[in-house]
């Protein structure tokens, strides 16, 4: 939606929300990051070779997500499996206030501008790899009181599956054993 502007000096078309005297942001940008010192990333960055392309109506919200996302996949091509969570993110040129999640970024920058952020970075386990559904064995837990029914249940489950082999631990708690 555009609306036309009504600033005294000129009549131009901005975006809606654009207040008088700053630039309509249109399209995409380019923005730098800078990471607060006390962050440890895994691995060396340079802010200028890894600008960040962004559209003014994104959120800072997809912003951290791109961010997060961004450090995750590096620390993995470097063979370092990190996990990111971004707590603030903030406006260089206004480092006393960070910004709301949910606000665009074309309320707060311009091309070329440097976006602060702080957050924590912890190294992440090594997931063991996905094992696919038919190679998995089915488990199941039978619980219950004392007189519920969990042998009569276990009996009919033995003597009515034809199409499986079943294998049953049984773990007795008492000190007189009833099955």
């Amino acid at each position: 939606w555009r609306i036309p502007s009504r600033h005294p000096a000129t009549l131009e078309e901005r975006p809606c929300g654009t207040p008088p005297g700053l630039p309509a942001m249109a399209g995409d940008f380019q923005l730098s990051a800078y990471f607060h010192p006390s962050m440890k990333l895994p691995f060396p960055f340079d802010a200028k070779e890894a600008p960040f392309k962004v559209s003014a109506s994104m959120t800072v919200m997809t912003l951290m997500e791109k961010v997060e996302g961004f450090v995750e996949a590096a620390g993995a091509q470097k063979g370092t499996q990190v996990q990111m969570q971004i707590q603030v993110l903030w406006n260089i040129k206004n480092a006393a206030k960070a910004l709301n999640p949910s606000v665009t970024l074309g309320d707060h920058f311009q091309a070329g501008d440097t976006f602060g952020v702080y957050g924590d970075v912890i190294s992440s386990p090594h997931q063991a790899p996905k094992i696919p559904e038919d190679q998995k064995l089915p488990v199941i837990i039978l619980t219950g009181f004392l007189g519920a029914g969990k042998t009569t249940l276990l009996n009919y489950i033995l003597q009515e599956q034809k199409e499986m082999k079943i294998a049953v631990i049984e773990n007795e708690f008492g000190e007189i054993s009833i099955d």
